[in-house]
């Protein structure tokens, strides 16, 4: 071969490993199941154990911060899975799969301030990515109005409305909520927002919430959480 052939091969071989095309055979494995390194996940809580060690997780605990909320569900809806304070309680509502708790009226307030306006609330979706597909939407039913403090404050209370609220004034609403489909068998946390607009169309408040479903007669610690087929 000339020299000029082997510069030119020289020269394909450094092109092919800048551009990453070393063939390197197959990825090492580190599971009798063919899994990949990255794609262990111990306490098998829907968190890969690369991923609990990056976000400072414990990857032998599925709850690391001990609130009944798995560090897989924290992760998806947003909340700390170290910080057991998060989601606060006050913003969980519990549906449950059967039983009485199936069906249920959930009170909620949220504060505004008016100068004669009209005020009505408003469910809000959310996605987070269950496994299963489902979203809080898939169990909302209805709303209204129930009460405002103080009552002086509102002219009218109507349907999901608050007619000529003045002043700074707690609205309370309640959520009809109910379950019936077939039972999963695994609890999961679904967030969703309930805003508060003006007559224009001017949303003015909102909260999220964090509807969790789970089986019926299991205590809140001790349900299991439903997680994904591959850890992520």
């Amino acid at each position: 071969m000339s020299s000029r052939g082997r510069l030119e091969l020289v020269a394909l071989g450094l092109a092919s490993l800048a551009l990453g095309c070393f063939d390197s055979g197959p990825p090492p494995t580190d599971r009798p199941d063919g899994g990949l390194i990255g794609d262990v996940d111990r306490d098998r809580d829907g968190l890969c154990n690369d991923t609990e060690i990056m976000r400072g997780t414990d990857p032998d605990d599925p709850d690391t911060d001990a609130d009944g909320f798995s560090d897989y569900w924290e992760v998806l809806i947003g909340t700390d899975p170290r910080d057991p304070t998060r989601p606060s309680r006050d913003v969980v509502i519990v549906l449950r799969e059967s039983g009485p708790l199936a069906q249920l009226v959930a009170p909620i307030e949220i504060a505004v301030t008016g100068a004669g306006e009209d005020f009505s609330g408003a469910f809000e979706d959310e996605v987070v990515g269950d496994p299963g597909g489902e979203t809080a939407g898939v169990f909302f039913v209805g709303a209204r109005a129930s009460f405002a403090a103080p009552g002086d404050n509102v002219a009218v209370v109507d349907g999901e409305s608050f007619r000529a609220v003045v002043g700074r004034t707690l609205l309370g609403f309640e959520l009809e909520l109910a379950y019936l489909g077939d039972a999963r068998g695994c609890a999961r946390a679904l967030p969703f927002r309930y805003n508060v607009k003006r007559s224009d169309g001017v949303m003015v408040a909102s909260r999220r919430f964090f509807l969790v479903v789970m089986p019926a007669e299991v205590a809140f610690g001790d349900a299991p959480w439903c997680t994904p087929s591959r850890c992520i």
